[in-house]
């Protein structure tokens, strides 16, 4: 996936389980799902790609890993044991709402890190770092067959980032013609 779908889907899934659960959230239990949402990607983009371009040239590491979102998980222990806050817990459930909507069960040297060595996944290396994020910039939005899925999640998450966005300015009362 890429930005707007890792938003998008997050926070779609997100609002569902809020109302499953009936949480009523606030402006900051919504960012905590949109920034645990990019968080991976956050920390893992600019080491492997960029930091280690030349070398390992892999976006998906240490907080693609099941032990990531296990640290996260102690964190949303600890800080709900000290003040009864949810936010850590939000935080590590959409970090882990990323790995899922990543597939990372395709690459199970990374997401049961370390289980299987200390070494991540060769990436393909480029001469530039930013050519990495060019391809896949327009990789992410090609209407080729291999794209497909990102394709469709880039989709779906727009659509659910404008339906949120419209529903909270209506609620607001704005009013929307």
């Amino acid at each position: 996936m890429f930005l707007f779908g890792h938003l998008g889907v997050t926070l779609g899934i997100a609002v569902l389980l809020f109302r499953i659960f009936k949480i009523k959230p606030n402006r900051r239990i919504y960012l905590t799902v949109l920034v645990g949402a990019i968080l991976p990607d956050l920390i893992d983009k600019p080491i492997g790609e960029i930091v280690l371009s030349q070398s390992l040239s892999n976006g998906r590491l240490f907080a693609h890993t099941f032990l990531f979102i296990f640290i996260l998980l102690l964190i949303g222990m600890y800080l709900h044991k000290r003040n009864g806050e949810i936010r850590g817990f939000i935080l590590c459930g959409a970090a882990f709402i990323h790995l899922c909507e990543d597939r990372m069960w395709l690459t199970p040297e990374t997401l049961f890190y370390p289980v299987f060595g200390f070494a991540f996944p060769q990436g393909v290396v480029e001469s530039h770092w930013w050519e990495y994020f060019i391809a896949m910039f327009f990789r992410t939005y090609s209407l080729s067959p291999d794209a497909a899925y990102t394709l469709y999640s880039e989709l779906i998450g727009i659509t659910i980032l404008l339906l949120f966005t419209l529903q909270k300015l209506s609620a607001r009362g704005w009013k929307i013609r």
